[in-house]
């Protein structure tokens, strides 16, 4: 695998900045909310409560930001683009990304292919369980005919970051063994947001904001939510398939 410039660079100031956003969220969860995290430096830390968590490919996840014309809704082409997670997790992907089929090719630290897989729009790939501590990088390369050098790319860092602090905030121990991201239009968030509840789906954080391709006015028309749940993990992706089929870009 390779990676252009760009994206080694943004890598290094990912993993670089481990340490203080993992002080940073233990201490100021309220004003620095999971979704902020992601909007932000494109990292989210889990919880070592969390079992299971669900990594978003967003509609337009292959546009390359390159291009001239900005065609993406979001700063990632994986939401988030770096997971930190603690060790015996699984992890899995959903595909938001209307009309393409994505590909995951899951390097280990040797850079070693442990994982492959095709997913089409509106599905999730087989789950991988995670339990030694290390980095993990999975990409996709040729995603995008305009620009032959861009590569889709994420990291899956496990660990145990919340050990670097003794921040005691129960805010950070949430009950939900499975937590996942997702990307609804801002408009129709109180009708999204009903459907969750009714499925016993908790929003645990969202924020809105202008996507990428927005050059009016207006104002936030995404929101992004983090999303956490007790049941099945096919319970949860049953609801998410509802929403996606149903937002404009699909």
């Amino acid at each position: 695998m390779k990676f252009s410039i760009v994206s080694i660079a943004a890598l290094l100031i990912s993993i670089g900045l481990i340490s203080s956003l993992t002080i940073s969220f233990a201490q100021n969860s309220r004003s620095q909310n999971m979704t902020s995290q992601i909007l932000n430096y494109q990292t989210l830390i889990l919880p070592r409560s969390v079992r299971n968590f669900v990594i978003l490919i967003p509609n337009e996840a292959h546009e390359s930001p390159l291009l001239p014309k900005e065609q993406r809704l979001i700063n990632q082409p994986y939401v988030p683009q770096h997971l930190f997670a603690p060790p015996n997790i699984n992890i899995a992907w959903f595909s938001g990304d209307v009309g393409h089929t994505r590909k995951i090719t899951l390097e280990d630290q040797n850079s070693e292919t442990i994982f492959d897989s095709s997913i089409k729009f509106n599905s999730i790939s087989p789950t991988i369980a995670f339990n030694n501590s290390g980095t993990f990088s999975y990409y996709e390369e040729d995603a995008n005919s305009e620009d032959p050098n861009f590569v889709l790319n994420g990291t899956i860092t496990i660990n145990d970051p919340q050990t670097q602090s003794n921040n005691n905030n129960t805010s950070l121990q949430p009950t939900h063994e499975i937590m996942s991201t997702l990307m609804v239009p801002t408009k129709d968030i109180k009708e999204y947001s009903e459907l969750l509840d009714d499925n016993k789906v908790d929003i645990l954080g969202q924020e809105s904001f202008i996507d990428l391709r927005e050059t009016g006015s207006g104002g936030a028309n995404q929101t992004l939510l983090v999303l956490g749940s007790n049941g099945q993990i096919d319970d949860t992706i049953s609801v998410f398939k509802k929403i996606t089929a149903s937002l404009p870009y699909s």
